[in-house]
């Protein structure tokens, strides 16, 4: 068996890469995405779509092995919410991975676009908006919902066995409600860009402080029932 703080550093890491994956992949795709001539910028941008669909899927890849690599510690004193995290943030990972391929489409469909002359109020545009209407809720049910759902399931089990100072694992639980909150307001058109902002930095900061903790310290083994330290 790996020892705890073995886990507990493999766990650090994983969350930091998926946070910095994340946040690449969504600072290039954002803007080329985000504006009202998207299919011209994914054709003359494709090189940074690909980069992000790269990113992307590490981040996904990374989400699940976060939960793989701290579920044996979850385990030890709660199974069935060992199994829930895990099962949640799988869920997670298939989710934003399939979302990410959705630019990969968009490539493609971008170039026919432009070599068909760029017709407005044409099958591509009707297409594209399809797809970007799905890539967004993907991203909403993903990177909101299902992710505010496992941060507050974390922290809940890391607060109530004691697994990491208080401190971390309320802001997480705060944090990760927020996020979900958030989730919901992007869903009913309710979510401004300072809501936005103001709704995501509490879960973002306390996910690189939590790395970085389980990386140092590592989790607080006094109340696991399996002690390999």
């Amino acid at each position: 068996m790996i020892a705890n703080k073995k886990l507990a550093t493999i766990t650090g890491v994983f969350f930091i890469v998926a946070t910095v994956m994340g946040i690449l992949s969504a600072g290039m795709v954002g803007p080329i995405i985000g504006g009202a001539e998207y299919l011209t910028e994914m054709a003359t941008n494709a090189n940074l779509v690909f980069i992000s669909v790269i990113s992307n899927f590490i981040m996904a890849g990374c989400v699940t092995a976060i939960a793989v690599s701290i579920y044996p510690i979850l385990k030890q004193v709660n199974e069935l919410k060992a199994i829930s995290y895990l099962a949640a943030r799988i869920f997670e990972g298939i989710i934003l991975a399939t979302a990410g391929l959705i630019w990969l489409v968009l490539v493609p469909l971008s170039q026919e676009f432009i070599d068909a002359g760029m017709p407005q109020n044409s099958h591509f545009t009707a297409l594209g908006d399809v797809l970007v209407s799905l890539n967004t809720a993907g991203f909403t049910l993903g990177a909101y919902i299902v992710f505010g759902f496992t941060a507050v399931l974390l922290n809940d089990v890391l607060f109530r066995y004691k697994l990491v100072p208080k401190f971390i694992s309320i802001w997480g639980f705060i944090g990760g409600a927020l996020i979900l909150v958030l989730g919901v307001l992007i869903i009913f058109d309710m979510a401004t860009t300072s809501i936005e902002i103001a709704f995501t930095i509490p879960i973002a900061l306390n996910e690189m402080v939590l790395a970085v903790w389980l990386i140092v310290k590592g989790f607080n083994t006094e109340n696991l029932k399996g002690q390999h330290d």
